[in-house]
């Protein structure tokens, strides 16, 4: 087994997660790399993905794992496969996997949220941390319910960085929605990118 770390950016960001799925599946295809497939009478490619990325995002980490019938240099794999991949794909990393599928538990992104004044958006957001509670309303399995968003709010580093206000955060949308509200500002030009997936213990999975 290999694990494949991925970015899909630019125009890429617009590929749905199927499609997404059948697009690094022809590729393997095209690459004449020795994949896996399942026995039976409808056997399927051995490539599994580590989760969903919301339509219209941009991502620097993209997971996928794919099986191999023989052993196959890292090296050898990211050429061949970057080789058949569409533009805005491409292969950052490749290695053996160090977790299991299921220690996967965070997602972390990078927002940017573009301002005139970004230094008075860095302050706001340090008002919007100092409010005893941020309520939002989130469907649930049983429906619309409502919740404190403060005790999920995990940023890990804050900056301003060219005319912007750089967060890097879990579970992003309700909280650009939270803040741009509280904040008086347009979520319309907010740029969201994943960047690492995480185990249990906050740290990068691999």
């Amino acid at each position: 087994k290999l694990r494949f770390r991925v970015a899909k950016t630019g125009r890429a960001k617009y590929i749905s997660h199927l499609d997404f799925v059948r697009c690094v599946q022809r590729a393997i295809r095209r690459s004449g790399l020795p994949v896996h497939y399942t026995n039976g009478f409808h056997p399927h490619m051995e490539a599994v993905f580590a989760t969903a990325l919301p339509l219209g995002m941009e991502s620097i980490g993209e997971v996928l794992e794919i099986c191999f019938t023989e052993p196959v240099e890292p090296e050898a794999a990211r050429t061949c496969l970057q080789a058949s991949l569409p533009e805005g794909m491409k292969l950052l990393q490749v290695y053996q996997p160090v977790h299991k599928m299921g220690e996967l538990a965070y997602v972390r992104y990078r927002v940017t949220i573009p301002s005139e004044q970004p230094e008075q958006l860095f302050e706001q957001w340090h008002a919007f941390l100092q409010q005893p509670e941020v309520l939002v309303e989130k469907k649930s399995k049983r429906g619309m319910r409502t919740v404190d968003l403060l005790p999920q709010i995990d940023c890990q580093a804050e900056q301003v960085i060219a005319g912007a206000l750089v967060l890097e955060c879990v579970n992003p949308n309700l909280i650009v929605t939270a803040f741009t509200s509280f904040a008086g500002v347009s979520a319309e030009q907010v740029q969201i990118c994943r960047t690492q997936l995480c185990t249990a213990e906050r740290t990068e999975f691999l």
